[in-house]
């Protein structure tokens, strides 16, 4: 039981908080910032594949479904729980913010994609972590100009912040949860142990130099487990070889030649974490069965020494299990994921609460194909009817039994036009139920993403697949370890919050 006193300030009242996925603006950001990032489009990757007509038919039908969706208690159910570690749920999420960015979509008419903004730069260059640089954003960096600042009211291992408590990052948006901030955190962390290693290594560097040559290596080593750690767990090496062998199949730059960021992948495909979010979590030896909306209460607030996350719980390393594994990856979600923070004012009970309806309603508003329109397209052979209307659960009681009825009276309905017209993101986690048991994507999902990620990285002057990194490998925190066998773990080590004394 965790000490009254020690409860984070939003903890009482989740509602007072701002959830992942909610609603964000552009205020308070520069008219030069929009101008700039104007030409960064979001798009099709599969144009003209039939998507779902935009009616409040359907739209009813796909608000009802989400509801369907999600769990009917807070109970943790160990047989939910799959083989990946819960700490790549949130480094997903960490790196979703390192690419995009939408704040003109809407969820009341069909939008065109191609006319909206992604105001984030797709590139994984963590803009988040250094903001505009040292030159231009100065009040993130030391004296120096070449680490970055971090820690706050006396906890080395928070934010840097404001007395305000507003966190000092390229990127509000790493400060809605607890262990997202503290990803982040931990990345500022580690650029500045690279500095110190690489002012031991070559101490002639200037403070410029030092800098630009951290910085390159900091968004190498973080490109490199985003494709060999991250991306392998969630897609699998079967999927990452064949992409790196024998090269991008649907988002080549000979069929498009400028970059975009696909609806299929951003709205649907790389929604997959949503499935895997868990009602508690092990948050360190402190809070031991903690409630998941225990993260969204230091938002823009100091985060006490007691409550920083101990990461050894959330990723395995050689010969030990994480705490916490992520929940599979399948049609159902967890019970917080229908009762989510909104804005003051929201009515009870709406669909703004429900991160699985807002997703399905969303698809449908941005136009994006049915995942059987998609199978077609990459000539994989769609999920059958039977597959479709499966139960994601073993052995279900009774609650659930009645749960997952909702769920085919649903899918069956108006004509079984569900069951033949399967939103993406549904059928993505059914995919991966199905094919996968909920531990890794399926063939349709784990396509999208890994050419998404590869085709970035291969526009990416300046990248682990560049021409200027060819022979490149990590160092830092290797260990004398194999490099392909480098990982996220061996980042947080390096930075001093893998396992930190005060909580572990």
């Amino acid at each position: 039981m965790q000490p009254p006193s020690e409860n984070p300030p939003g903890s009482t009242n989740p509602g007072g908080q701002l959830a992942h996925g909610f609603k964000r603006t552009l205020f308070g950001f520069s008219p030069s910032f929009k101008k700039n990032s104007s030409d960064d489009k979001y798009g099709y990757l599969f144009a003209n594949a039939l998507s779902t007509p935009f009616t409040s038919v359907h739209r009813d039908l796909l608000e009802k479904l989400g509801r369907s969706m999600v769990d009917v208690t807070s109970a943790e159910n160990p047989v939910e729980f799959s083989a990946i570690d819960a700490g790549y749920t949130y480094f997903g999420q960490f790196v979703d913010h390192d690419l995009t960015l939408d704040v003109d979509s809407v969820l009341d008419n069909l939008q065109d994609a191609k006319r909206l903004t992604n105001y984030r730069t797709p590139n994984l260059d963590l803009d988040a972590v250094y903001g505009d640089g040292p030159a231009v954003s100065p009040f993130m960096y030391d004296a120096e100009h070449v680490k970055l600042v971090v820690g706050s009211m006396g906890n080395e291992f928070d934010l840097p912040r404001t007395l305000a408590g507003t966190a000092i990052i390229g990127d509000p948006r790493n400060d809605e949860n607890l262990f997202v901030a503290q990803l982040h955190m931990s990345m500022l962390r580690f650029h500045n142990a690279v500095v110190d290693e690489l002012r031991r290594q070559l101490p002639g560097l200037s403070a410029a130099e030092l800098f630009q040559r951290a910085q390159t290596e900091v968004r190498r080593h973080y490109q490199w487990v985003v494709v060999h750690d991250f991306l392998r767990t969630i897609v699998g090496t079967d999927m990452i070889n064949d992409v790196l062998d024998n090269g991008l199949k649907y988002f080549s730059q000979k069929k498009f030649r400028k970059f975009f960021m696909p609806v299929e992948f951003s709205v649907a495909a790389y929604r997959f974490g949503h499935s895997q979010i868990r009602n508690l979590y092990r948050f360190n030896r402190n809070f031991t069965n903690a409630d998941f909306f225990n993260a969204f209460g230091f938002t823009k607030s100091n985060v006490p020494g007691s409550w920083v996350v101990d990461w050894s719980g959330f990723f395995s390393e050689a010969g030990r299990e994480a705490a916490n594994k992520a929940r599979k990856i399948d049609t159902r979600v967890a019970f917080s994921m229908g009762n989510l923070p909104t804005a003051p004012g929201t009515p009870p009970g709406s669909m703004f609460a429900i991160l699985s309806a807002r997703n399905l309603v969303r698809g449908m508003a941005l136009g994006v194909p049915t995942g059987q329109a998609i199978a077609k397209r990459m000539k994989i052979r769609p999920l059958t009817k039977e597959q479709l209307l499966s139960s994601p659960i073993v052995s279900p009681t009774p609650e659930q039994q009645m749960n997952h009825q909702q769920v085919v009276d649903l899918m069956q309905a108006n004509n079984e036009f569900l069951v033949k017209q399967t939103p993406l993101w549904y059928y993505i986690l059914k995919e991966a139920e199905i094919i996968q048991s909920g531990d890794q994507l399926g063939p349709v999902g784990g396509r999208i993403i890994a050419e998404v990620f590869l085709r970035i990285l291969a526009d990416s002057k300046d990248s682990i697949l560049g021409t200027e990194a060819v022979d490149w490998q990590p160092q830092f925190g290797l260990n004398g370890k194999d490099p392909a066998e480098y990982k996220i773990v061996d980042m947080l080590r390096f930075a001093g919050t893998f396992r930190i004394p005060s909580v572990s």
